[in-house]
């Protein structure tokens, strides 16, 4: 759990003078079932704002499974702590098969798809490659969030912006889609840009869209995967969107030790090696994106004041509290291996998927969606929001 201080976006995207105010925005990253932590720091979040008016987050951005917690808190801005509970009930009563099909036939024709995939230019037909089915999810989804919601919330004043972020398959570039007032505009980057648009289960679909496990969302003409792929910078979307106060709530314990390194040490299964993948796409870009602003932070508060608005745009420190794991989820998941369908768990062990297949990575974390394994990164996260309940009530209320 750490306290850090940032500053603007990497590209000095700063906001200008005029337009500064208090905005607190909350970046909600990706982690497949590993974002239930994040329900376990809101629930926490919820007690701490009790009976204030008001949502305490005007700016939310979400990626991946952290996109879900984000449209639903956007979705219901009007009523913070009502919607926190909602959404614990929700992650609570998850199980796999709410989110994919994992029947063994099925598994197995996908993963000779997925083979066959590796020595063509693509998948056969028009039907996205996947290890696994995951209409449940968009079932669940349609069922539970009301996208209409989101602007209406917008238009009322309870929320002032929601972003999404989703990989572009086709373009190579990473997408925000953002929905907020007109006093908003796109942004256009390196392999990256953010664009006006409302919100629906499409975007949330694409932004969740696991690499090689749930297929890709085709939006337009394009296909897109989840939002964590080649997203350089998590934080930049919210300081486009014109927040000064950020935090970040991660699925994964920032600046932890590495792990003592074990005495036998093997030939990397494909299922680790897969597992690295997944953990380089969900967790280091928002780590290093947290260190990059700490130090441009430094350096902007070595700039006189009055100099900080020499080139037409104000120099600003942004605020940035992160919030995150006290204990290591892949091992927390490696306790609920058995949870999975039968076929996930003869694939994930054939392949080397599992943390005690040595590196301490487990594909298992992002894919146990079961109730137990949920409350318990809930429970974990709730705990580690109260410890810090002074630290988050000064950081979100110091100035009200």
């Amino acid at each position: 759990m750490n306290t850090t201080d940032t500053t603007e976006d990497q590209d000095q995207d700063q906001a200008p003078k005029n337009s500064y105010r208090s905005n607190t925005a909350m970046v909600l990253p990706g982690g497949g079932a590993r974002a239930a932590y994040q329900v376990g720091v809101l629930k926490a979040l919820a007690e701490i704002h009790g009976k204030r008016p008001g949502n305490p987050f005007p700016i939310l951005a979400g990626t991946s499974a952290g996109g879900i917690n984000a449209v639903s808190l956007a979705a219901g801005a009007h009523h913070f702590g009502g919607t926190v509970e909602k959404l614990e009930m929700l992650w609570r009563d998850l199980s796999t098969d709410k989110i994919y099909r994992a029947d063994f036939f099925g598994v197995l024709r996908n993963a000779l798809r997925l083979t066959y995939s590796l020595f063509s230019s693509g998948s056969p037909g028009d039907r996205p490659v996947a290890l696994l089915d995951n209409s449940p999810l968009r079932e669940i989804l349609r069922q539970y969030v009301s996208f209409e919601n989101i602007g209406l919330n917008i238009l009322n004043g309870d929320l002032d912006a929601l972003c999404l972020t989703a990989m572009n398959y086709t373009q190579g570039v990473s997408e925000t889609f953002f929905q907020g007032g007109p006093q908003y505009a796109g942004w256009q980057r390196w392999r990256r840009q953010g664009m006006a648009t409302p919100i629906q289960l499409q975007h949330l679909m694409a932004s969740t869209a696991i690499p090689t496990i749930f297929p890709p969302a085709k939006l337009g003409r394009d296909y897109y995967g989840d939002g964590a792929l080649r997203q350089l910078a998590p934080i930049s979307p919210v300081i486009h969107l014109g927040a000064n106060r950020v935090l970040v709530i991660p699925a994964n314990g920032h600046k932890r030790q590495y792990p003592k390194i074990p005495k036998a040490v093997q030939s990397p299964g494909f299922g680790q090696i897969i597992g690295h993948l997944l953990n380089s796409a969900f967790i280091d870009s928002i780590e290093t994106d947290i260190e990059r602003l700490e130090r441009i932070n430094e350096l902007v508060r070595m700039i006189p004041e009055e100099d900080r608005g020499m080139m037409g745009k104000e120099l600003l420190p942004i605020d940035c509290l992160v919030v995150s794991p006290s204990e290591d989820i892949d091992r927390i998941a490696d306790d609920h291996v058995n949870e999975l369908p039968r076929s996930l768990r003869i694939f994930l062990r054939r392949t080397g998927s599992t943390g005690n297949s040595g590196g301490g990575v487990s594909i298992a974390s992002y894919l146990l969606f079961t109730p137990e394994y949920c409350g318990k990164l809930i429970d974990l996260g709730y705990r580690d929001g109260m410890a810090q309940r002074d630290e988050l009530q000064t950081f979100l209320y110091r100035d009200k």
